[in-house]
């Protein structure tokens, strides 16, 4: 069987924590926030990997990393190569972006500082509505990440890369998807042994490998309300057609 080299695009608030560490050893990791690499530094082992650091710009590929990956770092390889990623619900994916921005945000300050003012405000309301005003305000900022031409505005690249939308990053300038394969994220291991299968790699996961993802997509999270629901629909419209066709267990 050809074995096929193995490209992953990490999706932001996707369990990129926990894919990395399933792949490993056939994923080549780099320093990603201390001293991190650039593909001028780099072999082309390690080009995955600093793709995937949102803290790499990529000018105007900056959202189409797929697009750049089979252009300039695998000209002659993608179209050989074993391409994936995992789709995570929008809705989902985007509350788990507001709990991380807002919670462990530190890069973020400003919305963090905000988001807290507006809590400690309404501290005499019920806490859902300090939420639901919150979350309001994230939607918001979210929305003119998208529109802004700058990737350091409104609040820095660190917020408009992780409320990315995914379809860019996975398509082509016609909206052509260019990776092998999308899966939804519930079938995390199922792709990974995918994956490996595809790649020749003699390695495969049982569902018990990976506990991490499972017990933080059951946590209890904030639940939208439908207006909210809808401004998450506008933002990210072609994430749901992903997440709907992506490959998923029967």
């Amino acid at each position: 069987m050809h074995n096929k080299k193995l490209f992953w695009l990490h999706i932001k608030k996707a369990a990129g924590t926990s894919t990395r560490a399933l792949l490993q050893q056939h994923y080549v990791e780099v320093d990603r926030k201390n001293k991190p690499k650039n593909f001028i530094q780099a072999t082309p082992d390690e080009y995955n990997d600093i793709l995937n650091n949102y803290r790499v710009v990529l000018g105007d590929y900056q959202f189409k990393r797929s697009l750049f990956a089979k252009t300039h770092l695998y000209p002659d390889q993608w179209n050989d190569m074993y391409s994936f990623a995992f789709s995570r619900e929008p809705i989902d994916r985007c509350v788990s972006m507001f709990h991380y921005l807002f919670s462990r945000g530190k890069d973020v300050g400003h919305l963090r500082t905000m988001l807290h003012s507006v809590k400690n405000s309404l501290m005499t309301r019920k806490r859902v509505s300090s939420t639901s005003y919150a979350f309001d305000v994230f939607l918001d900022y979210a929305h003119g990440a998208r529109q802004s031409d700058s990737i350091y505005q409104p609040l820095g690249n660190h917020f408009t890369t992780h409320t990315a939308p995914m379809w860019e990053d996975i398509t082509d300038l016609d909206g052509n998807v260019l990776l092998k394969e999308v899966f939804r994220l519930e079938a995390l291991i199922e792709g990974i042994n995918r994956a490996f299968c595809e790649c020749g790699i003699d390695q495969r996961l049982e569902s018990s490998d990976e506990p991490f993802r499972k017990k933080k997509l059951n946590r209890q999270r904030y639940a939208p309300s439908r207006s909210q629901i809808q401004k998450i629909e506008q933002i990210y419209p072609q994430d749901f057609e992903v997440y709907e066709t992506a490959w998923h267990k029967a």
